[in-house]
């Protein structure tokens, strides 16, 4: 049995590997935690009546009792390992006979239990899509702290593989050398070679890094981890003690910054490709492009989604439903170009209003 939480890729990665899954049964639970806290009682029983419900509808659909009594014992172990003490908004439990996953969601889902032969994930991926993606760490004597950002939302991540502050460093004896002198250098070397470590774990290679705390700290780690590029800005100070809001408040600028520089790389990205004019714009000519698996960079300004029709085994897009021929309904034909595009092995980001004014909006680059 796969469990693809034991890879670590970002949250889009392993959504897209869902939905790649094509099983009967597949088991969708999502619960919306709205009281994050290290120690959630109300969840922890909302967990217990999905997982009921879901065994339930195993019964009603007239599952064999020994898949029925197989799932149970998978989701009782898979209950067993949620992460109560991390503050997420949402959690989803996804099962089936070759694929068991637990994923914490940084934003307010809709709760559902559902027994189908694929996962329920299309509207939990379109929102991680359409979202800026980033990491901070804030370095003290202290403490380390690792935060997920989600747009401009915070969830801190309270993990037992984060390295303590950098005094348990210093006066552990473990650091300790025959030379006094070098004590610092040896402690604060291990500590930012622990921190790397994590970081590769737990970070995405391409996510974004903002750096925070202690200006020695900054420096030591700035100076010595094996992945600058990750660090995107950095903010000096003491912040170990900061809450979550006060925290947002401060990176509110950088980010900003972050994500214009960001998109600007993607931009420069696909340059070449616009040059060679080795692309397609227009959401007909991009919907067309893309269902005939031609897409490799799909670009899209963020506010952008339009309601369609496909004809013609779903190759042609239209706008307004056809009299004269089989037609399929699309509520976002964004949505659906961007869920062809991931399943074929391509990339999707969405760009702020008014970047993709010369494109209509949505340009993809295609495969040569």
């Amino acid at each position: 049995m796969r469990n693809l939480a034991n890879k670590p890729t970002r949250l889009q990665e392993t959504l897209v590997e869902l939905l790649r899954i094509k099983e009967h049964p597949c088991i969708s639970i999502i619960v919306r935690n709205d009281n994050p806290s290290t120690y959630n009682e109300k969840l922890r029983i909302s967990v217990k009546t999905e997982i009921k419900k879901a065994l339930d509808l195993l019964e009603e659909n007239k599952y064999d009792k020994n898949i029925t009594a197989e799932f149970e014992n998978i989701l009782t172990d898979l209950e067993e390992e949620i992460q109560y003490e991390n503050y997420f908004n949402g959690l989803g439990i996804f099962v089936s006979q070759k694929v068991r996953e637990i994923v914490y969601f940084p934003f307010d889902v809709t709760p559902k239990t559902i027994v189908d032969d694929s996962f329920e994930i299309r509207d939990l991926l379109m929102t991680v899509n359409r979202t800026f993606q980033y990491d901070v760490i804030i370095l003290s004597k202290k403490r380390t702290r690792f935060l997920n950002g989600f747009g401009f939302d915070l969830r801190e991540i309270n993990h037992p593989d984060i390295p303590g502050g950098a005094t348990d460093y210093l006066e552990s004896k473990k650091y300790k050398t025959f030379d006094p002198g070098k004590t610092e250098s040896v402690a604060m070397l291990q500590y930012v070679k622990d921190l790397d470590h994590f970081l590769r774990i737990y970070s995405g290679l391409s996510s974004s890094l903002i750096l925070m705390g202690d200006i020695k700290l900054v420096s030591y780690f700035r100076n010595n981890t094996k992945n600058p590029g990750k660090i995107k800005a950095v903010i000096e100070g003491s912040y170990d003690d900061l809450k979550i809001s006060e925290i947002q408040k401060v990176i509110k600028s950088k980010l900003q910054e972050i994500i214009s520089r960001w998109e600007d790389e993607i931009l420069n990205r696909v340059k070449k490709d616009i040059d060679a004019l080795n692309y397609v714009s227009g959401i007909q000519e991009v919907w067309t492009a893309a269902a005939m698996k031609e897409g490799r960079i799909l670009l899209t300004e963020r506010e952008f989604k339009v309601e369609g029709w496909s004809t013609n085994n779903n190759l042609f897009i239209r706008f307004d439903k056809p009299e004269d021929e089989e037609s399929n309904y699309h509520q976002d034909v964004v949505d659906d170009i961007v869920e062809m595009v991931l399943l074929q092995g391509g990339e999707s980001y969405f760009l702020s209003p008014g970047k993709l004014k010369n494109f209509d909006k949505i340009l993809l680059t295609l495969r040569t």
